[in-house]
């Protein structure tokens, strides 16, 4: 009877695999072709199967490779599509075919039926849309998040007015999506209201998981280092890492809100171009 062939010595087994870290286990898993030659590789043993179930590493592979270019939300909210020669391109003409970019199906907001809903913020396939009531009390902005192409919405409530009664006067309002980290549930959002007062910097949070508005962090400008900053006009804001980013090019630095511990700070910067350099290196760095 001849005996077993002996297991190539280039291949490697199932027990060196599980000697490998987690982490380096998750890499390899992230090469795998298809959804089903994951589900083989979860079969394979217990260990497997613990760190391909796991909803961080879910979403890590549903994202790799990263989804293709459809194309970019205007200023004025107009959905731009990608185009031949794109490769991305006959997708994006499906997503305008069964997509609504006007936002029909997001209702006015009470007693406004006049109301034209504007996109601030576009993050994760999920558009938040804003309607500012003018008058004296700029806090009265009406906001939306949707999702153009299930039509799904939903409407959030007014920041309470015990948070901003006691507060100075406002100079600019902001809004932003902050995007579902991979420990998160990726089916939850949060949006920022970014307050900028005389002399403070106040930042409102709304959770869908709480459903209310909170205050998350404020600081003084004169703690950051920044002189008058409600006479400049503040850069379009990048995100990177966990991290907003605004120029404060009068100052020569950045404003950095870190989501994750939901501080400011400045970095100082010697030249615009630094900046940009910075926030268009690759998340790995």
């Amino acid at each position: 009877m001849a005996s077993p062939t002996p297991p190539d010595a280039d291949c490697p087994t199932q027990s060196s695999l599980l000697a490998l870290p987690d982490v380096n286990l998750e890499d390899i898993f992230l090469c795998l072709p298809t959804p089903a030659a994951l589900a083989r590789a979860s079969l394979a043993c217990a260990a497997f199967r613990r760190i391909i179930t796991e909803r961080s590493f879910l979403r890590r592979f549903r994202k790799h490779p990263p989804p293709p270019l459809l194309g970019i939300i205007d200023d004025e909210g107009v959905f731009a599509p990608t185009e031949a020669p794109h490769p991305s391109a006959p997708l994006s003409r499906a997503l305008v075919q069964g997509a609504d970019f006007t936002y029909s199906f997001v209702p006015k907001p009470l007693g406004k039926n006049h109301t034209i809903w504007s996109p601030c913020d576009v993050r994760d396939g999920r558009v938040l849309l804003e309607h500012r009531r003018f008058g004296a009390d700029t806090f009265f902005t009406d906001l939306a998040v949707c999702n153009p192409l299930s039509r799904r919405y939903l409407l959030l409530p007014p920041i309470p007015e015990d948070m901003t009664i006691e507060q100075e006067r406002l100079y600019e309002l902001r809004h932003f999506l902050i995007p579902v980290r991979e420990d998160e549930d990726e089916t939850s959002l949060k949006v920022i209201c970014l307050a900028y007062y005389r002399s403070k910097l106040v930042t409102f949070i709304f959770s869908s998981v709480t459903g209310q508005w909170c205050i998350a962090a404020s600081t003084s400008w004169s703690s950051l280092g920044v002189v008058d900053p409600f006479r400049r006009l503040f850069s379009c804001f990048n995100y990177f890492r966990g991290c907003f980013y605004w120029s404060l090019d009068w100052e020569h630095k950045l404003l950095v809100l870190d989501t994750h511990r939901m501080e400011f700070f400045t970095l100082s910067i010697h030249h615009p171009a630094y900046y940009m350099k910075f926030i268009g290196q690759p998340e790995h760095i």
